[in-house]
């Protein structure tokens, strides 16, 4: 695998509504559905000529994100529960401040922190992701498309750049709907981030989300 274009899924329900994500089945708005189909446009353009296969998170907000963007590729997305969002466990699907009011005291290493019950930690996530990443690297010859969610998409890029676990807990990153992000190797075969959260095609539609990041934890 050469690159990889890192997709974040379209405004979901959730994200109107104040509540927390997760493994829930949240839907895409009538804006996430638009912002789906402009991206796969860009995404037409953009792989024009590549080899590249799809893939794609089974939660239904992402998994709506990929069939309209492959409604433009000649492709079919390849769904993998491993490619999920976070699994916040019971804080599924509640305002952050009911989650909080369930939320566990943080403990170190941060990474093996289980903040809410039944949900997973850091370290919990970014391994079923290698695990994920590391099957489209043996498959995918050129270009993997990878469409997830936010704190599952740092772990991709944590992935890429070979950032272990001391690091799964210090670094992330924000990535709006409908965003992409390109990871590459350049010409002194170093792995790159050649490009975060580019909004630029929703810019020009006039279809940039309002959704704030993810207010995060108490500490």
């Amino acid at each position: 695998m050469k690159r990889i274009i890192l997709m974040r899924h379209g405004e979901a329900d959730h994200h109107q509504e104040g509540l927390t994500g997760g493994w829930t089945q949240s839907h895409l708005t009538v804006l996430g559905e638009k912002q789906a189909f402009v991206t796969g446009e860009r995404l037409a353009k953009l792989l024009d000529g590549v080899e590249y296969s799809l893939y794609s998170s089974d939660l239904a907000r992402a998994a709506e994100t990929a069939r309209l963007v492959c409604q433009q590729l000649d492709t079919s997305p390849v769904m993998d529960s491993d490619l999920r969002e976070f699994n916040n466990g019971q804080a599924a699907n509640m305002t952050w401040e009911q989650a909080k009011e369930i939320q566990r005291p943080p403990t170190r290493p941060l990474v093996d922190w289980v903040p809410y019950p039944g949900a997973e930690n850091w370290r919990m996530m970014n391994e079923r992701i290698a695990d994920c990443l590391a099957r489209a690297d043996e498959e995918c010859s050129d270009t993997a498309v990878i469409i997830t969610h936010t704190l599952s998409a740092s772990a991709v890029v944590h992935w890429w750049l070979g950032l272990g676990a001391e690091w799964w807990g210090k670094i992330s990153y924000e990535f709006d709907p409908c965003s992409l992000t390109f990871l590459t190797i350049n010409d002194f075969g170093q792995r790159t981030i050649s490009r975060l959260n580019d909004t630029r095609h929703l810019v020009e539609a006039g279809l940039e989300s309002e959704v704030e990041a993810l207010p995060g934890v108490a500490s």
